[in-house]
């Protein structure tokens, strides 16, 4: 444990050490994990780093001011300490909640930085191939490569956000840490939030891609009106061994470039599966040594037992989470396209391709946590103490949907 990790040591290292200094070791010990946010209690920390702190709480408790001296006292002192310290603690509560172990949805997407809070249209370069079939004489200029109509729609930014209040009550009754610990549940709602809209996206639930201003479904047959355009992302292999990474990745390599109808020139890099079938998925990507189930095929039987046949330039990561699954069964029947009943049904569902290529998180600013300053108005009339923001304002969109394969496993 840290030196840090006791509350009354606090008030000694802020006179001693000075505040920058006693807050740069603190920040330090809890990235170590040395300390915890639970290892502090408000009412500890405004008894030790506020002067006659104990003196304010107790009075607090009896419900009773003696003649205001203990608020003037504990106004007339610098409150910096405790309010710099506690902000702190909490800041770190909040923001470690907003990351928790099984989340995937920043390796399923791109971000970029965006001013434009609307409706976004993102242009693409086209025409370049005709251009670029003719040699450029000397002396003559080079063609002009412009942007074209092909371009998509990122939809509005949507703000998410609260406050978590910390009322004087609050402070009286924190003996142990608890209201510190849970204000993870803050940031960890937060992230959550943000996770769900993601993969909602990503797995065709919700359909926010525009091409040239009409709206499209992400997965589709290439043929259904309101589908994909003119191309095929939906399959319907289940993911038993290689020929069925090799029957969807036929889907992958077909498609072709809209404007100048060349190669994507992609690779698969991800797959994206439920819990339950991410060992499968494991097995079939990673085995070195497998016995293969024969398969019917136009040649005959198809029938190995060796090596992963897998080419070692083909290795995707794989990646699942429990809301995975919730989506998909959350999706079913809706206008996705998506039938999971149950949750064999949404077990079968795999999705293969470059995610980060295909979709992106459109950030007008991040996951992010705000204090309230001291004195505020909302301390004189309710006794709230403390007041925190969590908020992150952003979108998840489609890009580019050839570069993903949806294959519902039913096959």
């Amino acid at each position: 444990m840290s030196f840090l990790v006791k509350a009354k040591d606090l008030q000694k290292l802020v006179k001693e050490k000075g505040l920058p200094w006693t807050l740069h070791h603190l920040q330090e010990s809890y990235d170590k994990k040395e300390i915890t946010p639970a290892d502090f209690s408000l009412r500890d920390l405004v008894t030790h780093t506020v002067d006659s702190g104990g003196e304010m709480i107790d009075d607090w408790a009896r419900q009773r001011r003696k003649g205001g001296h203990i608020v003037e006292a504990a106004h007339a002192v610098d409150t910096s300490a405790m309010s710099h310290i506690t902000g702190q603690l909490f800041f770190n509560a909040i923001k470690e909640g907003m990351v928790l172990d099984q989340m995937i949805g920043d390796q399923l997407c791109s971000t970029f930085g965006s001013n434009i809070q609307g409706t976004e249209l993102v242009p693409g370069i086209g025409g370049v191939e005709d251009e670029f079939d003719t040699n450029v004489v000397q002396g003559e200029d080079y063609p002009l490569l412009g942007l074209t109509e092909e371009y998509v729609q990122i939809p509005a930014a949507e703000k998410k956000g609260g406050i978590l209040a910390i009322t004087r009550e609050a402070v009286i009754a924190d003996r142990t840490g608890v209201l510190i610990e849970r204000a993870r549940g803050v940031g960890e709602a937060l992230g959550i939030r943000r996770e769900k809209s993601i993969i909602d996206v990503v797995i065709g639930a919700v359909n926010p891609y525009v091409y040239k201003g009409e709206a499209r479904l992400t997965y589709g047959d290439g043929a259904t009106a309101g589908q994909a355009l003119g191309f095929l992302n939906e399959a319907t292999a289940a993911l038993v061994n290689y020929t069925d990474i090799m029957e969807v990745a036929e889907l992958f390599y077909a498609m072709r470039n809209p404007t100048t109808n060349e190669p994507l020139g992609h690779d698969p890099d991800t797959v994206i599966c439920c819990k339950n079938l991410s060992w499968t998925a494991a097995a079939v990507f990673h085995d070195t040594d497998l016995d293969l189930v024969d398969r019917a095929a136009a040649a005959g039987q198809i029938g190995s037992h060796g090596k992963n046949r897998i080419p070692s330039s083909y290795q995707c990561k794989i990646l699942s989470n429990e809301w995975v699954t919730q989506a998909i069964l959350n999706a079913n029947g809706g206008a996705g396209g998506i039938t999971a009943a149950d949750r064999d049904a949404a077990n079968a569902y795999w999705f293969i391709g470059k995610p980060t290529k295909a979709f992106c998180w459109k950030e007008i600013w991040p996951l992010t946590v705000e204090e309230a300053p001291n004195n505020s108005e909302a301390q004189f009339n309710r006794d709230i103490w403390m007041q925190f923001k969590g908020s992150y304002k952003g979108v998840a969109g489609v890009r580019e949907p050839r570069l993903m394969i949806r294959s519902d496993g039913t096959a």
